[in-house]
Formats: structure tokens, sequence, C-alpha cells
């Protein structure tokens, strides 16, 4: 039998009563042997909100001081992408740094792991990052490797809140007051961003509305997750008593977000629209040059009509495979300004002195949002004419009695859409492995001029990663009745293998 360890496709990932102590201090000297492997010399640590993220916190500071670290330790409750930045500031002075980031992002409040960044404030994963990232991470875990015992370590304790909203607010062109007028219902799910959010915001002139500000690591209102379906019906209805009033919600880390008002939640490709033309703009005038074209990355399920509307902006769609710590790797590569998933993460191209890092930064995605939101006040009406001009399943998941069927499954849904004579791709154009299946028709995804026709259509379909037994579905169309009915080929063959609806 495979020997089992906390370690998924992104970061590592756990109940809390499936490890022991013992199994979480491994992986914790797993992670710093890797990073001696590296040569790092300093180590930056924080939590979120977790109820059991002390006492990881408390286990890592131990082996990173026995390791002989500089440990940097905010011992407050902070979002991921607070940490991130915390890597990011330390490495301007220590760039051999590692980052540290304890947390279970959206999951329910028993899941406890880890977010590991090495120096440049990469992030990485399975197979991705130096020495293959978090493949080499649990290659070490399974070994008899043992770290080696240093003195020389040092722990500083760090606060760096107002550092991390004065950065964002610059990086973002947001200056004190500038968004006055601006109504912002808040739902950080009593997750960890909730706070530095509300300030950084109040700061900016906005009014806020708030709701499950405050963090609580018990999450009594469920999985801190906005995109799951209804968990934003609070916020949308607080804001019908004010048209004007944008809806944001945000993840239990603070990395995902959604956006929207009184008639819904917008999809990640639509909201990215304002976003990426405020950053293009401001790009732009800093080059004083006004046609520069930047690559924005997307993954498989952000609809061709967003996708249409950015190359409209001049920022140039790359098909990317979904997966967090990839996608910001492949951001490094081709020098990307901004990434988009549909699952709400949005990612930035960021500096700070002489450090590079590409990765989230949910506080700046906020004020460019806004502030797009501030310059024109019809931006919502466009988006929402937008969006309800196309047809999307959003993900529809099926569960079946085995792996083996659930693959024949899969294949019979291929097939009928090659059938259709749809292009089927399973590899983006550098050839990297898109973790899945992308079908599309009457529509060109592989030229700047993104074009199209009538009845196009563009699909989604993989296996799950993290979960035994399901396939996973996701479709768009430019017409509703057609749209549904593929949805509804979909699903019979799905129950032609006996696959039961999940979540």
């Amino acid at each position: 039998m495979e020997k089992r360890d906390p370690i998924q496709i992104y970061d590592a990932r756990w109940e809390v009563s499936e490890f022991n102590q013992d199994e979480v201090s491994r992986l914790l000297e797993s992670v710093f042997i890797y990073g001696k492997y590296l040569g790092i010399n300093t180590v930056t640590i924080a939590k979120d909100a977790r109820l059991a993220g002390s006492s990881v916190m408390d286990q890592a500071a131990d082996l990173a001081m026995k390791a002989g670290l500089q440990v940097y330790i905010c011992t407050d409750q902070i979002s991921t992408t607070q940490s991130y930045f915390l890597a990011l500031k330390v490495s301007v002075k220590n760039t051999e740094t590692m980052g540290i980031t304890i947390t279970a992002s959206h999951n329910p409040a028993n899941y406890i792991g880890l977010k590991i960044t090495v120096p440049g404030t990469q992030a990485i994963g399975l197979e991705c990052g130096p020495l293959g990232g978090f493949s080499k991470i649990r290659e070490i875990y399974h070994s008899k490797e043992s770290m080696a015992v240093n003195d020389g370590g040092n722990l500083h304790l760090v606060n760096i809140s107002d550092e991390y909203i004065t950065f964002s607010m610059k990086t973002a062109g947001v200056t004190e007051s500038m968004l006055n007028g601006v109504i912002v219902v808040l739902d950080s799910f009593n997750g960890a961003a909730g706070s530095v959010l509300y300030r950084a915001l109040k700061l900016s002139g906005v009014t806020v509305m708030p709701l499950r500000l405050f963090p609580d690591g018990n999450f009594p209102t469920g999985a801190p997750n906005p995109i799951s379906k209804g968990k934003m019906a609070n916020a949308v209805s607080l804001a019908k008593d004010n048209k004007n009033a944008i809806v944001i919600g945000t993840d239990g880390d603070g990395d995902r977000l959604v956006f929207g008002d009184r008639r819904g939640i917008l999809s990640a490709g639509f909201a990215a629209i304002p976003i990426l033309d405020i950053l293009r703009k401001t790009l732009n005038e800093e080059s004083m040059v006004d046609d520069i074209s930047y690559f924005s990355v997307f993954d498989p399920k952000v609809n061709p009509l967003a996708l249409s509307e950015w190359k409209n902006n001049r920022i140039i769609p790359r098909l990317f495979r979904n997966g967090h710590s990839q996608i910001k790797e492949y951001m490094r590569d081709i020098d990307a300004v901004a990434a988009v998933e549909e699952s709400g993460h949005y990612y930035h191209k960021l500096k700070l002195e002489n450090q590079t890092m590409y990765g989230e930064n949910s506080l700046v995605t906020i004020l460019l949002f806004l502030k797009a939101v501030k310059n024109d006040l019809s931006i919502m009406d466009r988006l929402w004419n937008l969006q309800n001009k196309i047809f999307t399943t959003g993900e529809f998941n099926y569960s079946f009695k085995n792996n083996d069927i659930r693959d024949r499954a899969m294949e019979d849904v291929v097939n009928y859409f090659k059938q259709k004579n749809a292009v089927i791709k399973t590899e983006s154009l550098e050839g990297v492995d898109l973790q899945g299946t992308v079908v599309y028709s009457e529509i060109d995804l592989e030229t700047k001029n993104l074009e199209l026709e009538e009845n196009w259509y563009s699909g989604y379909f993989r296996v799950s990663t993290t979960e035994e037994k399901i396939f996973r579905s996701y479709l768009s169309s430019g017409d509703v009745n057609f749209g549904t009915s593929i949805e509804k080929d979909i699903i019979g063959i799905c129950q032609k293998y006996e696959g039961k609806e999940v979540e």
C-alpha cells in the first residue's frame, strides 16, 4: 500500500484528526530539509484564523530555530496574501527566504494545511517549483533523511498589516479618500482577511457594510467559500437596499474573491475586465506608451466572451491549466501582468524594491476593481449586460462507483464532442498538460484575434485531483437553449454510468 501523506496538488492540506503531531512535525521537517537544498537561510511563518493554526505554528517555529534559520513570525491572524507580502518584504534584504502560510483556504473548520513559497516568493506545488516543489518534499517525507540541527537561529516577531495596506494602495494607485462615495458590502466569512480589508477600504474613503467580519476559526456559518451556491445571498440581499453598492466576498484565508451587486455575483472572467483595463492603463502611463499589449493568463473555465473583452482592451489571453502554484509559475515564465481563475483567484505581477513576485494580493485586486467603478459608474451595468448574454452551467460534478467507471463516462463525454466536430485540447500552446480536456466550437482560442461565431460553446472536463471517483464538468455557450441542450446530454451520459450528482 502506498504510504499516505498530507500533500495535495497545490499545497499540503488535511483534516486535523487525520494526521497526528509527529506526522505534522515530519511534514514540517521535510519542508525545512527541502529549503536547505535550495540554500535558504530565512523563513517567514504566518497563520490565518484556523483553530489548529497556533499548534502548527509552534511546531514550525521550533523546527526553524533548530535548523538555524532567521525566523520572522506574525502571530496575528492574517490572510494568505498578507503572508505572501511578508515573505516578499523579508526577501528584500534576505533573498534566500522561504515562506510558510498555515491555512486550509476555503475548506471547513476541521481542516488545516501549509502553503509554501521559495526564494523569489515563488509558490510551489506538486511537480511545480525548484526540484519539483512539493514532489521533493513528499520524497523527503517518506525517506529516512533527517534535518541537521544548527545553532544560530533567531526569532523576530513582526506585524506587517500597515505596510501591506500602504504597499497595496500604492500598487493599485489608490490614495487616501480617493474612493469617497463608493459603497461596499464586504462579507469575509469570519476569515482572516476581513479586518485589514475593512481598514484599507475605510482609509480609501469607501463606505463599508461588513458581514462576518471578525475572525472565527469555528466558521459558524459553514465552510468559508464565497463561490459556493447561495453563500453570498445575505450580502446580495443587503446590497438591494442601495442600488450602487458593490458586493465583495472573500474566503477563509483571503486569497479567493467574488464581486457583484444587488443583481448577484459576476463570473470571475467578467469581473476581471475592469481590473485588467485599469491595470493596463496604469502600466501604459508608467511606460509613457499608449499601445502596449500585455499577457494575462486564464484557466479553461473562463468564458470566451470575457476573453474577447480582455482582448479588446489589449490584454492578450493565454490558456493554462488549473492550479494556483502552476499558474503563478507560468506567469513567471512568460512575464504575465495578471492571471484569473474562474474559482475566484486573481493574480498580479507585484514589485517591491529589488523583488518581483507573481501571486495573489486581494487588496490590490479589490482596489483596482473599485477604482474602475469610481471612474465609471456604469461599469456594473455593462458587466451584467455581458454576463446576461451567455449561458454558463457553473461546475457540475458527478460521482461514480469507481474510477474506472468514471473514466469511461468522461471518455464518452469527450467522444460526444468529437462527434460534434468540436476542437479538443488536452495541452496548452506550449505543450503543458491542461489536467483535463478543453472542448470548443465556433471559437478561435489559439490566436491573439479571439473571434466568436454564432452558437459558440466552450467546455472543460476533468477528473477530480483531490477526490476519488469524481468527474467535473463546466460549460459556457452564447445561446441558452443550445447550451442547456448540451448540458442535458452530458448529464445523460453521466447518468447512463449511474453517476450521482454531488457538490
